[in-house]
């Protein structure tokens, strides 16, 4: 059977279209971006977003464009047809969001689609339904101007595709971060989001249209570092760059709020993204990354946005001379910033910072460093956070391994001890009979903390400390819908809060968070990935991120004191620990050195 030579076919249309699909249409996001590019394309002062169970039930977009005519409206869902380009040189020279005839046909193939929409010039609305790729008989119906489509079923005809679908709160927050770049670069439309038929969120317009400005940077985003942001520009070959990048001190390990414009085009670009890095390499550790915001408007046939399926990346002509301008451009806003911080002592710095080399390098012409190289140059003035060098998973496996290769059961490590003392206000070190026990002190109490999390979720009985005044922190919709959705997560560490229109107010936490910043708290589980922190995807690697996360706030930190008592407490205490020998974060905790390997080193044979 295996052998049989079989004829060779042509596809059905509504087969082709579902292929299609696979590649434009990945989740209700995909659908929500590719309506949203047709509004903007349509001339749109106004966009609304109405969303039924994130997307996954039912999405409309409704707009106030041109609208498209009755003698159009059926070619539209056909496949490539489009409006937006006739010839091959069009397609060198793209401005609109939309260019390929293929979204709307493959949209489709997999929903139930109703188009509403009245041309300009036009007397009536007319109306197309679609169940599958046939369309119904055009009707006229009401509709004052622009156009209006609702999708619904979405993948009700491929049940495979349906069943990778996330739950509506994770789509919900998918379709916010699609959305977000539009509503910080399209400030002149209106933005309304409609969730469950309740107003979620609504921008109204500005007058300055593409032009970047941190108040609607922070009206979209709602994070603190923003009102440390810095503004920075250049002009040249041709091109205009203009955006804002986060300050020095707001730098992470990770950070979703990296978005990139070309020509007004939200996409993604790993060179852009390793230039604005550049820019900061003496000030931050390598593996942190800044927040920013970028716009590059250039000459469309120096760039070509047909190289990805969703239109989401783009090819340069001369890539050098992009990532050069764009790195040029930070170094200089950055360099300023540094300088007038240091003339008035600003906290962010340590007093003895120098920046004499600084002053030195921005006197030559600059010079970018290597793309995917790293700086030869010494690095004075650092941001530095802790970096985390290993995955939780990475960190058990570490300590699974050195428990094994022990004879002698965890409960005979906590020997007698002679003298207990801190050295570099982070290591404490023991002195037993026969060797020395040196402690990182936070990677220890990090351990503690996150065993006692752990413990609790599993027991539910963490001690609970109620606030006299709720703690108020504002939030991004993705943030509140993350937190609406994992709520019981949070109450069995013992959180309690109450969420407003765009604030939550935590009214009881943890005990052992008693002296931590609750803000900052929150906002580096913000800072994991949607992967990392995604309890609904893998409930256990997610809850030992957000514990790790967690435990690290709640713990002694470098360079606070620690009396021999507490020394020996903390000690004892993490000999307790399941896993006494790395921090969640797989950093050790612990390193012994015995008499026998001091004497060796001195050359004692007694």
């Amino acid at each position: 059977m295996g052998n049989m030579i079989k004829d060779v076919r042509k596809l059905p249309q509504e087969l082709i279209n579902q292929i299609a699909a696979g590649e434009v249409i990945e989740r209700p996001a995909s659908i929500v971006k590719e309506l949203v590019d047709n509004s903007i394309d349509a001339g749109a002062k106004s966009i609304k977003i109405k969303l039924e169970e994130g997307g996954t039930k039912s999405i409309e977009i409704i707009d106030d464009g041109f609208g498209i005519s009755k003698e159009n409206l059926s070619k539209a869902f056909e496949a490539h047809t489009t409006s937006k380009i006739e010839t091959f040189d069009d397609l060198n020279n793209v401005i609109t969001m939309g260019f390929r005839g293929e979204a709307l046909s493959t949209v489709v193939s997999v929903s139930r689609v109703k188009a509403v929409s009245k041309a300009k010039s036009a007397e009536f609305g007319y109306e197309i339904s679609f169940d599958g790729i046939t369309p119904q008989p055009i009707q006229k119906s009401p509709k004052d101007k622009g156009t209006s489509i609702t999708v619904t079923d979405l993948f009700y005809n491929i049940p495979a595709r349906k069943k990778f679908l996330k739950t509506p709160e994770t789509e919900y927050r998918k379709i916010l971060e699609i959305l977000y770049p539009y509503f910080m670069l399209y400030n002149n439309i209106h933005w309304t989001v409609i969730k469950n038929g309740k107003e979620s969120l609504n921008l109204t317009p500005v007058d300055s249209a593409f032009k970047l400005s941190k108040d609607r940077i922070q009206a979209v985003l709602k994070s603190d570092f923003i009102s440390r942001m810095f503004e920075f520009s250049s002009e040249g070959n041709g091109m205009k760059i203009a955006g804002f990048a986060g300050h020095p001190k707001d730098n992470f390990e990770k950070t979703a709020h990296q978005y990139i414009f070309i020509n007004n085009r939200p996409i993604w670009d790993f060179g852009i993204a390793k230039s604005i890095r550049n820019a900061y390499s003496r000030f931050i550790p390598q593996t942190q990354k800044i927040p920013f915001v970028i716009s590059i408007q250039m000459p469309t046939n120096q760039v070509d946005v047909n190289v990805h399926p969703r239109k989401e990346e783009v090819r340069f002509e001369n890539p050098f001379r992009v990532y050069s301008l764009v790195e040029e451009a930070v170094t200089t806003a950055l360099s300023k910033v540094v300088r007038q911080e240091n003339q008035i002592n600003s906290p962010y710095f340590s007093p003895s910072t120098h920046f004499n080399s600084l002053k030195d390098s921005s006197a030559k012409s600059y010079q970018p460093q290597a793309m995917f190289g790293s700086s030869g140059e010494s690095r004075d003035i650092r941001f530095d956070k802790k970096p985390k060098d290993f995955s939780i998973k990475q960190s058990l496996e570490f300590s699974r391994e050195i428990i094994e290769s022990k004879n002698e059961p965890s409960s005979q490590l906590n020997t007698d001890v002679r003298n207990t003392f801190q050295i570099f206000n982070k290591y404490i070190i023991l002195e037993t009979q026969d060797e020395l026990i040196i402690v990182d002190q936070h990677a220890a109490a990090e351990r503690i903390n996150f065993e006692k999390l752990e413990a609790s979720i599993e027991n539910r009985n963490m001690d609970i400390q109620n606030m006299l005044v709720p703690i108020d922190i504002t939030l991004s919709d993705s943030e509140k819908s993350y937190l609406r959705e994992n709520r019981d997560f949070f109450e069995s560490l013992g959180f309690r809060f109450t969420l407003s229109d765009s604030t939550i107010g935590i009214t009881a936490i943890p005990a052992i968070f008693t002296n931590v910043n609750i803000e900052e708290l929150f906002r580096s589980v913000w800072d994991l990935s949607s992967e990392e922190r995604d309890i609904s995807k893998s409930f256990e690697n997610a809850k030992q991120n957000i514990l790790a996360t967690l435990a690290c706030h709640g713990s002694i930190r470098k360079g606070q004191p620690v009396s021999p008592a507490e020394g020996n407490q903390l000690y004892g205490d993490l000999m307790k620990c399941k896993n006494p020998y790395s921090c969640p974060h797989g950093r050790p905790a612990v390193w012994k050195l015995k008499l026998s390997e001091i004497d060796t080193n001195f050359y004692r044979t007694y």
